[in-house]
């Protein structure tokens, strides 16, 4: 009698149980989104926190980070190809299939935020070529046409590597550009608004593109990890301090752009300028996101990424990374709302909210912020879609395969069989 035994491949998209309850976990998140969006488009933009003085919320700020994910997964897989780094490359088509998820729920973030669906088309009935607007939403459209070109591309170089060689290096000096293309035009819609000094530095580009890089590596970083634990593929040591070590050089730049930022500020002490950073600076009434952004994103990743006990604590790199996303997030947040809190002009009775309330003045001086349920409902329905899209883009693609330093591990693609009688 004989008795076959085999270990599951690498990359093997082997049904189990809890898939299915993730899957349907992702459908009724999708369907509150949903259920949300319909609320919004009947009652219109008063059903969101969003009013006359600020008027850019949680849509514009997560779909500014989003971007940042996209544009930080693309890089990180092109500069595997472009500046060699084998230890990278079998996270290329993970890094890439990241990035077009990522921008195609930053696109669809921008709908809900307009109030009106069918406004969209008239950014290209009507373009005002003077505007960084247009020009992100064409880098957006190219970028995912990209994206998934870029993938496929991958997806037959896996299997014929001879043949597809020249096009994937070719792609590859393409996607880099393109990527800090994208963020940089992003970070335009905010740097060449003159009126608003918080936002009107040169800095804003360089600091989005390399927040977009520190994001982008934390999250393949983090899918990496999950498909180690849940998908039997094995990272090699070296794809991992590839990895800490882009995290950290990343995190140590954008920290010093944020804190030359702030040096630049507090030394000229323009009142206009001052206003918005000591509503963040600890005793304002926003410092909670400095103390996210710093600390909570900043210091503790660091140490966990580059003190000898913490990081060989197992998780250090997941949890890590997990800090940093959430810092980069309230960088957003900070960024997008604060540069609307403070009104352009301030004179009696104060600027119209735009919605009117028996128990509260119709008129502020200061602007406050709030998302509602709707918005709430909205990004977390878009966000399960993100999951959605990856989830089954590794399992359908099988985009991970196992490092070449890998060896021997859990996640050896060997097939044993033992007889015995």
């Amino acid at each position: 009698m004989a008795t076959t035994t085999a270990a599951i491949p690498v990359g093997s998209t082997r049904t189990y149980r809890p898939i299915w309850g993730w899957y349907a976990a992702l459908v009724v998140l999708m369907a509150w989104g949903l259920a949300a969006w319909i609320y919004e488009l009947h009652y219109g933009l008063s059903a969101t926190g969003m009013r006359d003085v600020v008027s850019w919320g949680m849509y514009i700020f997560t779909f500014a980070f989003f971007i940042g994910l996209s544009a930080g997964g693309l890089i990180m897989a092109s500069s595997a190809e472009v500046f060699g780094i084998k230890a990278l490359k079998p996270l290329s088509r993970l890094g890439v299939l990241s990035a077009a998820a990522c921008v195609t729920v930053a696109a669809l973030m921008i709908v809900p935020d307009l109030g009106q669906p069918f406004r969209i088309m008239n950014i290209f009935i009507h373009p005002n070529w003077t505007s960084p607007l247009i020009w992100d939403i064409l880098i957006i459209t190219v970028y995912f046409v990209f994206s998934v070109v870029d993938l496929y591309v991958l997806q037959r170089h896996a299997t014929e590597p001879s043949r597809w060689r020249k096009l994937t290096r070719v792609l590859a000096y393409v996607g880099l550009p393109t990527a800090v293309l994208l963020h940089s035009i992003t970070a335009w819609i905010f740097g060449l608004q003159i009126a608003r000094s918080w936002w009107n530095t040169s800095l804003m580009a360089p600091l989005f593109v390399v927040s977009a890089v520190l994001s982008g590596t934390a999250l393949v970083t983090l899918l990496a990890l999950c498909a180690e634990r849940f998908g039997k593929v094995e990272l090699s040591e070296d794809t991992r301090r590839w990895l800490r070590g882009f995290i950290i050089v990343s995190l140590f730049v954008d920290l010093f752009f944020v804190g030359a930022d702030y040096i630049t500020v507090l030394w000229g002490n323009v009142p206009a300028d001052r206003s918005a950073l000591n509503l963040v600076m600890p005793g304002g009434p926003w410092a909670w996101l400095f103390w996210v952004e710093w600390i909570v994103g900043g210091v503790i990743p660091l140490a966990f990424l580059l003190v000898p006990r913490l990081k060989k604590m197992p998780g250090a790199l997941g949890l890590a990374s997990v800090l940093v996303i959430i810092g980069v997030y309230a960088f957003r947040i900070e960024l997008v709302v604060i540069g609307f809190v403070n009104p352009l002009t301030q004179y009696p009775p104060g600027n119209a909210v735009g919605t009117y309330n028996a128990q509260t003045t119709s008129f502020q001086f200061i602007g406050r912020y709030h998302p509602t349920w709707v918005e709430y409902g909205i990004i977390v329905g878009l966000v399960a879609l993100f999951a959605a899209v990856v989830t089954i883009g590794y399992r359908a693609l099988h985009v991970m395969e196992p490092s070449p330093a890998s060896g021997q591990g859990r996640g050896r693609a060997a097939v044993e069989t033992q007889a015995s009688s």
